[in-house]
């Protein structure tokens, strides 16, 4: 990898791989999938990724244009995103649990016809969160290098969240609830540090725009 992307590469990882958090859907995943066999755990996985890559892809690409559709400046959309994701990290930190209630469906998504695309890909692993944070990385303003970092960091997170999920009852049983909410706890306390670095970054390019327009007029 380049040296040149690498700060941009190891940024966008770790806010999708916070945002996405792999280690909250493996239990998940493992309730959803019990009793099913390893290759239909691992086809299910494959085709949740799938449908995350294409979700993701979407957003990352035409987030922009509609964006600018509805008259909402990226600076904006920054800094409400950082919103967002700070209550996100909020809950994270101060009620794994509840996190992780919020992010399991109800009895209805467990048909095997439909659980790659929901709940796995919507709103599991390409929820809100992971959808604005993809935006963030690759809107206006942002290099091609950069983008190629989000690019690689979203496959690389999805690949993690496959692997994760092929062993999920493993994990499940190696980590203990106990150790599964410490670490939903750590990620919650990075993304709120991440989330308020968008929500300054967002007002201050708000407000620079905002004073080059006065200049300017």
């Amino acid at each position: 990898m380049p040296a040149e992307l690498l700060p941009a590469f190891v940024t966008a990882f770790a806010t999708l791989f916070i945002v996405i958090d792999p280690i909250l859907v493996t239990p998940i995943f493992a309730s959803l999938t019990k009793g099913e066999a390893p290759r239909a755990r691992l086809r299910i996985a494959l085709m949740a990724a799938v449908y995350s890559v294409a979700i993701l892809l979407f957003f990352g690409f035409a987030g922009a244009a509609l964006l600018h559709h509805l008259g909402v400046s990226m600076a904006a959309f920054r800094a409400a995103m950082g919103i967002i994701l700070f209550i996100m990290g909020f809950r994270m930190f101060f009620d794994p649990d509840g996190e992780t209630q919020a992010k399991t469906p109800g009895p209805r998504a467990a048909s095997r016809d439909s659980i790659a695309f929901f709940p796995l890909a919507i709103p599991m692993l390409a929820g809100p969160g992971a959808i604005a944070t993809i935006m963030l990385l690759m809107g206006p303003g942002m290099g091609v290098l950069d983008k190629a970092a989000a690019l690689t960091a979203m496959a690389l997170v999805l690949a993690i969240a496959v692997l994760m999920m092929a062993f999920a009852s493993r994990i499940g049983d190696a980590l203990g609830r106990t150790g599964m909410n410490a670490i939903t706890r750590i990620l919650g306390m990075l993304l709120m540090a991440l989330s308020t670095q968008y929500v300054f970054d967002g007002v201050r390019v708000g407000i620079l725009e905002q004073a080059a327009q006065a200049a300017g007029a």
